[in-house]
């Protein structure tokens, strides 16, 4: 089998999860209320806990978590720059500011990241997606040749 040359590298998969407690999130929102979910979540995923209770906040916090991880860092991230939408029941995952751009600089293709909810009981649990594109070999670190 022949080797793909370093300027061609192919984008490789990358993966994050994260397993949440539902009761820390009914904790929070019990002791800090509206502080705490304008704090973590925007306005959208908020509207979430009106139909799936603690449970639905819960998962969507696993989800950043798990977009956070396969980005790689989440340093100075705010929570609310990495939003998870369901549009139309599929969770799709909104990227902005800070979250936006350190998903570029680890070469993460934030429109091609996808993200998995789940929740029972005590527990959320998300897996999320992404593709990694390695920088060629013929290009400096500001991205030019």
């Amino acid at each position: 089998m022949a080797s793909t040359p370093a300027s061609r590298r192919l984008p490789t998969p990358r993966t994050g999860c994260d397993l949440q407690r539902v009761d820390v999130v009914s904790d929070a929102i019990r002791d800090f209320g509206t502080r705490y979910l304008d704090r973590v979540y925007t306005p959208v995923e908020q509207a979430s806990y009106a139909t799936g209770g603690a449970a639905s906040l819960a998962a969507r916090f696993a989800g950043k978590e798990a977009v956070l991880k396969l980005i790689g860092t989440a340093d100075g991230v705010d929570l609310r720059s990495v939003e998870i939408r369901t549009p139309d029941g599929r969770p799709e995952v909104h990227l902005s500011g800070r979250a936006a751009e350190l998903a570029r600089e680890a070469g993460i293709d934030a429109a091609g990241i996808d993200v998995s909810l789940s929740h029972t009981g005590d527990l959320a649990l998300a897996v999320a997606v992404g593709l990694h594109h390695p920088p060629s070999e013929t290009t400096n670190e500001t991205g030019t040749a």
